[in-house]
């Protein structure tokens, strides 16, 4: 079993996503915003870059099934929850290591062809610098570049909207890793979590663009529950 396949982020990552596919089935423009969120335009992530609906299942059903009944909470503080490869937009390796240099990173998977990403971003930096040195990293993931075989022209576009909105905090390719570990159980985008300096997966799961308040709201949840 992975590291961070432990039952209580099985458990925790299988409640939000449940979340997220209840909210993507009623169309999400039709019912009532969560109190952290607001509502989503339904952007699907490419086929070659995720497992089908059904593969996801089964392979849900299989993790619920092959999680041990014992706590697992004594896993070793050093070691990483989200374990991860891949590499930045110019191509600099980036690994999970990333996260134990904050006590809470905000991590944002976004798309190209997504109207609601585009319009955060420029958020997403402005709350980034205010929380520069409170401890909080934030980290982009492009879930429609795929890190081994990467579309010249996508990218292009993905730099174009990060350089367009000023975005200077770190954002990654779809990688197998990541895509194994969060982009098979996400069918939205954006979507926003948080993860604490050992990887363990921390406060709300957010569907959807995010006000700054917004934004500031879930990070303060997340650096309390990292504490």
């Amino acid at each position: 079993m992975k590291p961070w396949l432990n039952k209580k982020n099985v458990t925790k990552l299988a409640i939000l996503l449940a979340l997220s596919v209840t909210l993507l089935s009623a169309g999400c423009t039709q019912a009532e915003p969560a109190e952290t969120t607001i509502p989503v335009t339904e952007t699907t992530i490419p086929a070659t870059q995720t497992e089908t609906q059904e593969e996801t299942a089964a392979t849900k059903e299989v993790t619920k099934a092959t999680a041990p009944a014992e706590s697992t909470e004594t896993t070793a503080a050093s070691e990483p929850q989200w374990i991860f490869e891949s590499t930045d937009m110019d191509g600099n390796p980036v690994s999970h290591s990333y996260l134990a240099d904050y006590k809470v990173t905000l991590v944002n998977v976004w798309a190209t062809n997504c109207p609601n990403c585009i319009a955060e971003m420029p958020d997403l930096e402005k709350v980034s610098k205010e929380y520069a040195d409170k401890g909080v990293g934030f980290l982009g993931i492009v879930s429609d570049i795929y890190e081994n075989e990467p579309d010249e022209i996508l990218h292009s576009i993905a730099g174009d909207i990060l350089a367009d909105a000023g975005v200077e905090f770190t954002n990654v390719l779809a990688s197998d890793t990541i895509i194994a570990s969060i982009l098979a159980g996400i069918y939205a985008v954006p979507t926003t979590f948080f993860a604490d300096s050992e990887g363990r997966i921390i406060g709300e799961l957010v569907v959807g663009a995010m006000s700054p308040e917004q934004m500031r709201d879930n990070i303060e949840i997340a650096l309390a529950e990292a504490e």
